[in-house]
């Protein structure tokens, strides 16, 4: 019996930069598949700067595909490094490479994350938001709530009695300032 394997792989690819990621490995390996094509001119003792800089864009690429939380720090850096390629590594592998490396770069930094999936519909939100909320007892109106009976006048800026709501201070709430004092029994004249 074949295990199926796409599930996890398909999670897995989603989960992460992942075209951006092998775009950029790419990219790096034919900046060091041209730099390594062409004669040496130094000593065979240090390492050309091209092939160093093709390693860092290979490693940045590395990077997003299997550490995807700095994904806007190692895509920055392989867009640098693909830039400094131009200057040391035969034009940055006859263009190729650089251009490969660059889109993948962008690519990878404009990559998000999947959302999670929303809450089930009817009571949103975290537990502790429903706590502060004081939802959390599963009775939709309390007679003992500050809120009052009708927490639609309340949220809409007036009380069950048809005033609007006011602060600590006596003064109205910004609801009621915002355009929905005209929801109240006696309109603007009770915001005075």
């Amino acid at each position: 019996m074949a295990l199926d394997f796409r599930p996890a792989w398909n999670s897995w690819r989603q989960s992460r930069p992942f075209l951006g990621g092998l775009v950029i490995v790419a990219g790096g390996a034919e900046i060091a598949a041209v730099r390594l094509t062409l004669p040496i001119h130094s000593s065979p003792i240090i390492v050309p700067p091209g092939l160093l800089i093709a390693a860092g864009i290979v490693a940045c690429g590395l990077l997003l595909l299997f550490y995807p939380v700095q994904r806007s720090v190692c895509a920055t850096a392989a867009v640098l490094l693909a830039i400094s390629a131009l200057t040391t590594a035969h034009l940055g592998g006859y263009l190729a490479g650089t251009a490969l490396a660059a889109a993948g770069g962008a690519v990878a930094f404009a990559w998000v994350p999947p959302r999670p999936p929303a809450p089930a519909p009817g009571r949103g939100g975290p537990p502790g938001f429903t706590l502060i909320q004081g939802e959390a007892d599963g009775r939709p109106d309390r007679p003992d709530s500050p809120l009052g009976t009708d927490r639609r006048l309340r949220a809409a800026g007036a009380s069950s009695e048809g005033r609007p709501v006011t602060d600590i201070t006596g003064r109205p709430s910004p609801r009621a300032w915002a355009g929905l004092g005209s929801q109240t029994s006696g309109g603007w004249s009770d915001l005075r």
